[in-house]
């Protein structure tokens, strides 16, 4: 224990520990929970063709799809305790199991058709899924977790020893080696000393010629001086001609900015312009379409949109001003919360429509964009697609 630090092994000591528990709370906190979030989500309404048909209870389906879930999970098997809770948006609890009466989720009436309305509103009306996880301390994952810490603490103290130990070797080799050397040093500098005396006699015989030397470069540097002179007049001449240059610059930059000026002029009126198009093309639609609602984002989708494109749009929006039930519909637009928002349309193979019938059974057209807008679209109609 010699060359073994207290510090570090009250470190070694305290560390698996520690990283045992911040793991397994950094594992339920920010992985388990929303993994097994997401999981029951796509999971508990895996039987949607039956729970739709009335071949069986919505709440008898969600249990079974959930039971088998976590039954066939392995890291459930291997320690994690799962706690799930489904309710309807009338507060009524699908999971887990409990006696309820007198609720329509979890009584199967003998009439498929009434068992199919029942579990087709509740669908209608929201569900609400939460999900928490809890490692147990004492399951297999949790004591690998914690013997696997203790595993690489112990490799790194017997590194930490194993160096320390070296380290102490060598420190004492260079100190014995630090010895040696001081004494050549002092031989060394003995010698030294012997033969300074007898160049300092030299070098006073330098110093002689030195000054004799220097002389003759004060000549030599006088010379110089008149041709630094002359380098002077030619440098003060190239600094004339840079002076030009810069003003050149200017003159050009001052160009510059005069037709960025009137690039931002042109922006602006081709804005306008825009805006007097889009304008011109809601009165249009007003007008023509009089049983339908355009949103002003649809308009600008329509507006940048090709000719021929737009020309295909508007064949659809008279379509659903006409008859909203002859438009074939490509898929059902769903908001975060499980609610139907909005019907997508296509046309001219990349174009889209979005639309949604509202509490007067009014059309909407909620966007028109294309393939390439689509993420944008998207986005757009789950921010108005609670309204």
């Amino acid at each position: 224990m010699k060359h073994l630090s207290f510090k570090i092994l009250v470190l070694c000591i305290l560390l698996p520990p520690a990283l045992y528990l911040a793991t397994i709370h950094g594992l339920e906190r920010y992985y388990l929970g929303q993994h097994y979030q997401n999981e029951i989500e796509n999971t508990y309404l895996s039987d949607m063709n039956r729970i739709l048909s009335g071949d069986v209870g919505l709440q008898e389906s969600v249990r079974n799809a959930i039971r088998d879930f976590m039954d066939d999970d392995l890291l459930i098997r291997l320690g994690i305790d799962l706690d799930v809770t489904v309710t309807t948006a009338d507060g009524v609890i699908l999971y887990p199991p409990g006696y309820q009466p007198g609720t329509s989720a979890d009584i199967v009436d003998e009439n498929p058709m009434e068992t199919a309305r029942n579990n087709f509103q509740i669908l209608q009306d929201g569900i609400s899924v939460e999900v928490s996880a809890v490692i147990r301390l004492s399951s297999a994952i949790a004591i690998s977790i914690l013997l696997f810490y203790i595993f690489i603490t112990g490799i790194g103290l017997y590194f930490y020893f194993h160096s320390a130990s070296f380290k102490a070797h060598r420190e004492e080799q260079e100190k014995s080696e630090e010895l040696e050397r001081l004494h050549r040093l002092e031989n060394e500098f003995n010698q030294r000393f012997d033969r300074l005396t007898t160049e300092r006699e030299s070098l006073l015989s330098e110093y002689r010629s030195l000054q004799t030397s220097l002389e003759e470069q004060k000549k030599k540097a006088a010379r110089n001086e008149e041709e630094m002179f002359g380098e002077i007049e030619k440098l003060e001449g190239r600094l004339s001609e840079n002076l030009a240059e810069q003003d050149n610059q200017a003159e050009e930059i001052l160009e510059l900015e005069e037709k960025i000026s009137e690039l931002e002029k042109l922006r602006e009126n081709i804005n306008r312009q825009k805006e007097k198009n889009i304008e011109k093309l809601a009165k249009r639609f007003r007008t023509l379409y009089k049983n339908i609602e355009i949103h002003d984002r649809a308009l600008h989708g329509i507006d940048d949109l090709p000719e021929d494109m737009a020309l295909k749009a508007e064949e659809l929006i008279h379509l659903l001003n006409a008859d909203s039930d002859t438009v074939p519909i490509k898929r059902k637009v769903f908001s975060k919360k499980g609610k139907i928002t909005a019907f997508e349309v296509s046309f001219s193979y990349n174009g889209r429509i979005y639309f949604r019938k509202n509490g007067q059974q009014r059309i909407e057209v909620l966007t028109v964009g294309t393939k390439n807008t689509q993420a944008r679209d998207l986005a757009y109609l789950d921010r108005t697609g609670n309204g």
